[in-house]
């Protein structure tokens, strides 16, 4: 079991690349959140000095493990009261109780079967599990060296005109309180002051920060300082790299691993012919990144998730769909989730998209899935990201279930559509009725 974190392995790996401009220098790591930064320095710059910094529970219990230093640890959680041993043990051991802690309070609430499974699962293996992630924690905490830890505001920790300021500051206010909030209801501990980083105190943050040398990781595009370094991943936002030091500049994309199948497509001025059906092919998910690439809009980052499914009708291919099993995004056992569904481009039918919805509803459609995941299936789930009242093209196909933003503050609809008995060629006769036009 690593540290948790959010620097992404290609950020890591560039900067243990370019670590050897930090040899001898003097580094002081706000938010060190999962100490990557100072596992990598600790191993490509063993020369500097390394100066480390957060507030939470879980970095807290980790600064001062590698400190050796003891903290008040009692748990306070009713439910909980055993994890007391485990945290008594020694650092080293309260890391990994909090560890395991966390993933067990994902399903505290016990809501779903699938909760409630989770839950006793985790407390049957809890022992085995907890001797085994003390082996592999006590290795990365000895291949961690640093000079101090500190536990106080980031907004008060800079400037550090000694040495070079590194930090991957939070990028939205109480993200990682969010993230670690059961956790820090359920153990009292002696908890450090600080205000929360709003987006002023962040700027301001951010200007204390560069007023020497600095490194800054960030999520978001600055033309107010020098940018060395621009990483992008699929399905998640870009990373950049900030800092007024020598680094090489460097452009880091993912590979689109792909695979070119040999399908007719349904072209722009094809028509679908009356009496037609609809045939479904389950493609792996290089088949459907090449077609991703082609049809599905930039400005959205995608993901990966299975089965993967292209629609024909006609005997040509006019959708793509990505399911996810829901129990992944928190929703009904008996639900699936739509990650992704896009269509080919079209000068005959402006409602195409709506045709592929109405797939995804249909009996045939559950069938194959049941079958998938040999499991009862009653509902589909899917997100469009908007700021708009309602989705022009999940309206009168899917019903809106929820409105709200997403951690970072996007405003997000969730429809959800109910599984019926239609048959594939029912379902191209009905679109043709109500959307042809």
């Amino acid at each position: 079991m690593p540290f948790i974190g959010s620097i992404n392995e290609k950020l890591r790996k560039y900067f243990a690349t370019h670590a050897g401009i930090l040899d001898g220098r003097k580094c002081y790591i706000g938010c060190s959140g999962n100490f990557s930064i100072e596992q990598i320095l600790t191993q490509r710059a063993p020369g500097a000095e390394l100066y480390s910094n957060d507030v939470s529970l879980y970095s807290c219990t980790v600064g001062n493990a590698l400190m050796g230093r003891k903290m008040r640890l009692r748990v306070v959680n009713e439910e909980l009261l055993w994890l007391q041993e485990y945290l008594d043990r020694g650092m080293a051991e309260a890391v990994v109780a909090e560890l395991l802690a966390m993933e067990l309070l994902k399903y505290e609430k016990r809501a779903t079967p699938y909760a409630n499974r989770m839950w006793d699962a985790s407390l049957c293996s809890w022992e085995k599990m907890f001797e085994k992630s003390v082996i592999r924690i006590q290795k990365a905490l000895g291949c961690i060296k640093i000079i101090d830890y500190s536990a106080v505001d980031v907004f008060d920790y800079y400037p550090r005109p000694d040495g070079v300021s590194i930090g991957f500051l939070p990028t939205y206010a109480g993200g990682y309180e969010k993230l670690f909030k059961r956790l820090e209801e359920s153990i009292e501990w002696d908890k450090p002051a600080y205000e929360m980083l709003t987006a002023e105190r962040r700027e301001e943050t951010v200007r204390r920060m560069t007023q020497g040398d600095y490194i800054l990781y960030d999520d978001r595009f600055r033309d107010d300082l020098e940018m060395v370094a621009r990483m992008e991943m699929f399905g998640k936002k870009a990373v950049y790299i900030y800092s007024n030091l020598l680094f090489p500049k460097g452009l880091i994309r993912r590979k689109l691993n792909e695979r070119v199948p040999d399908y007719k497509l349904l072209m722009p001025d094809d028509e679908i012919p009356d009496g037609a059906e609809v045939a479904l092919r389950e493609v792996d998910q290089p088949t459907i990144d090449h077609y991703r690439a082609m049809f599905l809009s930039k400005r959205i980052q995608p993901g990966s998730g299975g089965p993967c499914y292209v629609a024909s009708a006609g005997g040509k291919v006019f959708g793509f769909v990505i399911f996810q099993t829901y129990s992944k995004k928190g929703g009904e056992r008996s639900s699936i989730y739509i990650l992704s569904d896009f269509v080919v481009n079209s000068t005959q039918y402006d409602r195409l998209a709506k045709l592929l919805l109405m797939v995804t509803l249909c009996g045939e459609m559950r069938d194959e899935l049941e079958f998938k995941r040999l499991d009862r299936l009653s509902s589909t789930y899917t997100t469009a990201f908007t700021d708009k009242p309602v989705s022009m093209k999940y309206r009168g196909i899917y019903e809106l279930a929820k409105r709200g933003k997403d951690k970072a503050g996007k405003p997000f609809l969730n429809y959800r559509g109910d599984f019926n008995d239609m048959s594939f060629k029912e379902v191209v006769a009905a679109w043709k009725r109500k959307y042809k036009q």
